[in-house]
């Protein structure tokens, strides 16, 4: 199976994509994207190997990995005095399932983060609502909650694309709401979805949550994003996702 074998071979790797403020243009942190790079050299995305994560042992073997590597480069960033913000993990939802002689989620991102020497604030954590939605997740609320206790920014991810949305955005705890880049994208050309839009943002400043827009592609977008009162920002406009190698993470 490709993923296993990007696994044993060391064929996965991390790409960055810059968050923004968006009422200051400073970077505030990146979410961490997974790649696979094959034997001629090229890198594909998540598309072409996600059935891997329809296996929930390999699907957690591949969230460990991407962990690992998140943490490995957050200390490396810090190490080097970079000031990186946060590295962003997607988390899926066999994470969440406590197998026998591993351990739980929050204690294996709390040991990978203390072990690096790092703090809570340099990894954030963004789950979509698939997990939510999934029978293979434990008590997904209690994991989520007790990483908020310890520190860590948990992100709703891909909000407005689900079919409950509302209901889990008051069941489960997070600190953040990331609105999917499809109704960003349409927001300058579509009443309904700048609605939509308007919306989210305005509901998530009355529960005290921070909001980010994926997929800002455009000058207007911004803009429009701006007049509304975003917090923050990702997409093509500000940076493509890519390696650490080839980031510029000095300082402006």
């Amino acid at each position: 199976m490709l993923a296993e074998e990007a696994l044993l071979h060391g064929s996965f790797l991390l790409h960055y994509q810059p968050k923004i403020a968006l009422d200051t243009g400073r970077r505030i942190g990146f979410e961490a994207l997974l790649r696979l790079k094959k034997p001629d050299g090229s890198v594909i995305g998540p598309t072409a190997f996600s059935a891997a994560f329809d296996e929930p042992i390999l699907s957690r073997r591949i969230g460990s990995h991407v962990l690992r590597c998140a943490v490995a480069q957050a200390k490396a960033w810090a190490t080097a005095g970079v000031d990186f913000g946060h590295i962003a993990i997607n988390v899926s939802s066999s994470q969440f399932i406590g197998l026998p002689g591993s351990p739980c989620l929050v204690d294996e991102i709390l040991g990978a983060t203390r072990s690096a020497g790092l703090s809570p604030r340099h990894i954030q954590v963004e789950v979509t609502e698939g997990v939510m939605l999934s029978e293979q997740g434990g008590d997904i609320g209690t994991q989520l909650e007790a990483l908020r206790t310890a520190g860590f920014i948990v992100a709703f991810d891909d909000f407005g694309t689900g079919f409950a949305s509302l209901v889990h955005l008051k069941e489960f705890s997070y600190d953040q709401i990331k609105i999917d880049g499809s109704f960003v994208r349409a927001m300058t050309g579509s009443s309904a979805d700048h609605a939509i839009v308007k919306a989210i943002i305005d509901m998530a400043k009355a529960l005290g949550k921070q909001v980010v827009a994926e997929g800002v592609e455009t000058v207007a977008e911004l803009h429009a994003l701006r007049e509304l009162g975003c917090n923050y920002g990702q997409g093509f406009l500000f940076g493509r996702p890519t390696s650490a190698s080839d980031l510029r993470v000095l300082p402006d």
